[in-house]
């Protein structure tokens, strides 16, 4: 149940003035340094930032919203082109490249095995005419 009683003014006046004082006295340099002292130690860098927010006008904070919210979609749609570039030019020279290199690569072999049967057939023709490979060189040289 709700008990009602009767304020003077002078009471009144009284009980204000009593809570001014104790208001300034709380908003005294002690209560300051404690608060700043517990508060830095404590405070974060998302709370800096936060904080940040009554300083900037509402204008250029939506200013700055828009400017960040327009790098991240260019941000966004450039890494996502870059990746499927790469993919295609990856996937274009595993396809292309590798195969290529695979025939130039036998082709290679091709051209040494072919270079070394025409040494073998060489070497063949000289055994078989009789005659001493060192023999003919002597003859080359001295004619």
């Amino acid at each position: 149940m709700v008990k009602l009683t009767q304020v003077d003014d002078e009471t009144a006046a009284a009980t204000e003035q009593k809570h001014t004082f104790d208001y300034a006295e709380d908003s005294g340099s002690e209560s300051e340094s404690d608060f700043d002292e517990d508060d830095i130690e404590n405070e974060t860098l998302y709370d800096r930032l936060v904080a940040l927010k009554d300083i900037v006008p509402p204008e250029k904070r939506a200013q700055y919203n828009y400017y960040v919210n327009k790098l991240k979609s260019y941000a966004s749609s450039g890494i996502s082109t870059s990746g499927s570039l790469l993919w295609a030019i990856t996937s274009t020279g595993l396809l292309l490249g590798f195969p290529f290199f695979i025939a130039l690569f036998s082709e290679m072999q091709l051209q040494e095995l072919e270079k070394g049967v025409a040494m073998q057939q060489g070497s063949q023709d000289l055994i078989a005419s009789g005659a001493d490979p060192l023999a003919a060189e002597g003859t080359k040289e001295q004619k």
